[in-house]
């Protein structure tokens, strides 16, 4: 992200994008088994087994939990109040909490809505304006992780 000139703020804010959608089972079983990250809080865990009580998903089904139980399709900073309680879904997710150099990021996020918004904005046009494809240049991906 420094490359692109989006500073630690911004790229904070950018993950917390993760506060809509959802994740599939296939990316989370690694946090619950055979053994529970000690990094994912306990409760919060139990409630993923049930969404997810398969150590091997079918990769095909419809397994997956929202990224936000609370508000899933509200873009807020509701997202920075579940990684403080290690409710993140990906490892990702609590690390920034647990990393004393994104932890104040973090916190502030979760206290201050304008805060994140301004910084989701301002890395965001940033990464709006770079390498863009134009016309057969590029794809629209049916899956963002896999080229079509």
């Amino acid at each position: 992200m420094a490359k692109l000139s989006i500073n630690a703020p911004q790229a904070i804010a950018l993950i917390g994008s993760h506060t809509v959608g959802r994740v599939h089972c296939v990316h989370l079983v690694s946090r619950l088994y055979p053994t529970v990250d000690p990094t994912l809080n306990a409760s919060y865990a139990d409630y993923l087994k049930i969404r997810c009580p398969s150590p091997n998903p079918d990769p095909t089904a419809v397994e997956y939990s929202r990224n936000d139980r609370g508000t899933p399709m509200i873009f807020d900073n509701n997202y920075y109040k579940n990684v403080i309680e290690l409710k993140g879904l990906l490892r990702l997710d609590n690390a920034l909490f647990l990393d004393p150099r994104t932890k104040p990021y973090v916190m502030r996020m979760a206290q201050d809505r304008d805060y994140f918004n301004e910084q989701f904005i301002a890395g965001m046009s940033i990464l709006t304006e770079h390498n863009v494809l134009t016309g057969s240049e590029g794809e629209i991906r049916k899956n963002c992780q896999w080229v079509n």
